[in-house]
């Protein structure tokens, strides 16, 4: 099991007002809020001919998880995360992401009374199983109705527990994106009335991240109009996050993105501008740059 912070730590972080704070490990999953007791032991998906029958309930869950935990990984895993900045107070078992993506396989698609528990985890690595698991119905539904009803239940029930760039970049696309794809005005509501406009930078992250799924059907409008309206964000996760989305419509229409430079280069973040880049000649590089910020 992991050892979590100590008292001293745990007092820092409550000045900062953090939500998950813990001076003892359980053996049972603790949450961040009290949510109600798990009593549903079985998912019909409707997109699939049979219906799911699975008992997992938290603790075996955690078990699971807690017995492939690693106290070296787990340090790593704190820096890697900056556990002292924008992921203060999150606590890590030390898990890979491989085995956390093989127990969420092992108990088939989870119902949302157990999602929400486990979204709402002081630990990582089950938030991120509730991720996964999400995602994974996301994609296998071929059902309008569920669907509308998966991201739903991801941009509010699961929202406060996305929390980390990793949760963020492996779900937006996948959910958002998907779901948001083809239908203007909801895009419009989420995208750009709702999330790009939010005080938390997860949320900003989300809009610009889940434009990954238009740029991959080779539209890029939403995509550019996103990352200037982060022109101006200070937050070096949604500058590197932008760059990353601006380097992946680039790979697709190099034109569309040297518009983009030619107008924007001297008001883009450096970090921003450098990401957006990675693909370019050194020459290029070196003519955008000396335009960049200094």
């Amino acid at each position: 099991m992991v050892e979590t912070r100590s008292k001293q730590k745990a007092r820092n972080v409550e000045k900062v007002g953090s939500k998950r704070i813990s001076t003892e490990t359980s053996t049972q999953p603790t949450k961040r809020r009290k949510t109600k007791t798990i009593i549903d032991n079985k998912v019909t998906l409707k997109s699939e001919s049979t219906v799911i029958k699975i008992n997992p309930t938290l603790s075996s869950i955690h078990e699971q998880l807690a017995a492939q935990a690693s106290k070296k990984r787990a340090a790593t895993l704190v820096k890697y995360f900056r556990t002292d900045e924008y992921g203060r107070g999150d606590i890590f078992l030390g898990l890979k992401v491989p085995y956390v993506r093989s127990i969420s396989k092992s108990l088939g698609f989870l119902p949302f009374t157990i999602l929400k528990s486990l979204i709402e985890s002081k630990y990582h690595e089950e938030r991120l199983l509730s991720v996964i698991n999400i995602v994974d119905k996301f994609k296998i539904s071929q059902d309008l109705n569920e669907q509308k009803e998966l991201f739903e239940f991801y941009t509010t029930e699961m929202k406060e527990g996305i929390d980390n760039w990793d949760l963020v970049d492996m779900s937006a696309a996948h959910v958002v994106g998907s779901y948001l794809v083809n239908k203007p005005e909801l895009k419009k509501t989420w995208l750009y009335e709702k999330l790009i406009t939010s005080e938390r930078l997860w949320d900003r992250r989300i809009a610009i991240v889940s434009t990954q799924l238009f740029i991959n059907r080779g539209e890029y409008e939403d995509t550019v109009k996103l990352s200037e309206i982060l022109l101006d964000d200070k937050e070096d996760l949604i500058h590197k996050a932008t760059g990353w989305m601006l380097r992946e419509m680039g790979k697709k229409s190099k034109k569309t993105l040297v518009n983009f430079l030619d107008m924007h280069a001297t008001k883009m973040p450096r970090v921003m501008l450098r990401y957006s880049l990675e693909k370019f000649s050194d020459q290029e590089k070196k003519k955008y740059m000396q335009k960049g910020k200094k």
